[in-house]
């Protein structure tokens, strides 16, 4: 399914340093949902161009930041494409989540079973019995030997 995409960078001027800069911050639109980060570049109020989204001007400070904007910018489209390819489905949240590193870590039933089983081992003697942890550990083989059967997947 086809959606709207869109990369904004803005100076938040609500939030001036002590220098006189602004932070800059993109916001990612996809389908008209906006999610905003700090992109933790800062600059100057006399060489930004806020409809233009960019630094003006030839000196280092400006090209320097208007490539770092375009860096994010590319990564940005590169992060939303790959996942359209590969989800179908993608929103604001998560392409600025990819690119921020802080992609989903999703656990399977099996690693989260085991977890279960070493600290009901760590309970032995305490408040559990080594027949209870037998127990809880043939049945942990006995879902991996289902999950192998019937979906072929270990």
């Amino acid at each position: 399914m086809k959606s709207t995409f869109n990369i904004c960078f803005y100076a938040k001027k609500d939030k001036q340093k002590a220098n006189g800069a602004y932070p800059l911050f993109a916001r990612i639109t996809v389908d008209g949902v906006a999610s905003r980060f700090n992109t933790k570049l800062d600059v100057l109020p006399s060489i930004w161009d806020g409809k233009m989204g960019k630094a003006t001007g030839r000196t280092a400070e400006a090209s320097r930041i208007n490539r770092m904007l375009d860096d994010i910018n590319a990564s940005l489209n590169t992060i939303y494409h790959e996942m359209q390819r590969r989800d179908n489905y993608v929103t604001a949240e998560k392409v600025k989540n990819e690119f921020l590193g802080h992609s989903e870590s999703h656990e399977t039933i099996l690693t989260l079973f085991q977890k279960h089983n070493d600290d009901v081992k760590q309970l032995v003697g305490i408040s559990k019995t080594i027949a209870t942890y037998r127990k809880y550990e043939v049945t942990r083989r006995h879902l991996a030997e289902f999950i192998q059967s019937k979906y072929n997947v270990s």
